[in-house]
């Protein structure tokens, strides 16, 4: 009830700054929200690397962590060590996204000289046929990066699984086929994004309570190899999403006020699940534009209830 529109609090209070620097993909995942209709106009973009400069000369603040992200595949962005070394003035924790299939131990340690302190893996299924089928990735390449930034690197190292009725069964393997790789710090497993044409092709979220006996499992191999991996969420976590439960009493998200999302266009969006819907631009810096007219105006509706 007292909640502002305008978010005035200290930058370094945001989990993260999020900067989509390309939505161009060398891959044609299964349940990708990438193929929704709604995402057509934004594809096979790149972030203009010189509004992304203009934002950080014109940023006064630092962050917790910027995680250069997006709907593609960060690897093929072009000047992607310039935008990790001007990230670095706007945080010192920079991380990014991949899909693994272009990292290589030579660019791996070009982007952490550059300054790349965190990177997440994106696997969806630790059965070689499987992970084929699903995104067409060669699984024995992924081991090898996987095994090598755990061992050979500083890197904080995240596994991010999509978790859906397809594939829940061909994720209990990634124990036994990673038990190597001692310095995963996280394995992220995150449940579908549904998009009117994942319902077309029948892919479904996880029932709750087959995703929770899902990861009873996995933390039950986890614990029984001797790994210190973090299971996220974990078993008991999985009803308590604040997101969801502000959705589902309040029709309120608050994504729009805690969720700082750069699109590819280079406008802050209402959503980071909705790259379409762009609309301030970001060459003022963050101060301004995080404050634009347009984002006061969703937030107050959004206060509202009309979500």
């Amino acid at each position: 009830e007292d909640a502002s529109p305008e978010c005035y609090q200290d930058t370094m209070s945001y989990r993260r700054l999020a900067v989509a620097l390309t939505t161009r993909c060398n891959l044609a995942c299964k349940w990708c929200y990438r193929f929704d209709p709604k995402y057509k106009s934004i594809l096979d973009r790149d972030l203009d690397f010189e509004v992304f400069k203009e934002f950080v000369k014109n940023t006064k603040s630092r962050f917790r962590m910027v995680h250069l992200a997006g709907l593609g595949e960060i690897t093929l962005y072009p000047k992607l060590i310039e935008a990790i070394r001007l990230s670095k003035k706007l945080s010192e924790n920079v991380k990014f996204t991949s899909n693994g299939v272009l990292l290589t131990p030579d660019n791996i340690k070009q982007y952490i000289e550059a300054g790349l302190t965190h990177i997440e893996i994106s696997i969806d299924a630790f059965d070689e046929e499987k992970l084929r089928e699903f995104r067409g990735v060669d699984l024995d390449h992924l081991v090898k990066i996987v095994l090598y930034i755990s061992e050979e690197t500083d890197l904080h190292l995240q596994i991010n699984s999509v978790v859906s009725s397809e594939n829940s069964q061909w994720l209990i393997d990634m124990v036994h086929v990673f038990n190597k790789a001692k310095n995963i710090k996280v394995w992220h497993t995150i449940p579908l994004f549904e998009t009117s044409q994942m319902r077309e092709n029948g892919i479904k979220p996880l029932e709750t309570k087959d995703y929770q006996e899902l990861l009873l499992s996995l933390n039950k191999e986890i614990v029984s190899e001797g790994l210190n991996w973090k299971l996220y969420p974990n078993a008991y976590g999985v009803r308590l999403d604040p997101v969801i439960e502000m959705k589902r009493k309040r029709n309120i998200c608050f994504s729009c006020f805690e969720d700082p999302y750069i699109s590819v266009k280079g406008r802050f969006n209402f959503c980071s699940r909705q790259e379409f819907s762009s609309v301030a631009d970001i060459s003022p810096g963050f101060e301004k534009a995080w404050n634009h007219p347009s984002l006061l105006k969703f937030r107050k509706n959004m206060l509202k209830g009309i979500y």
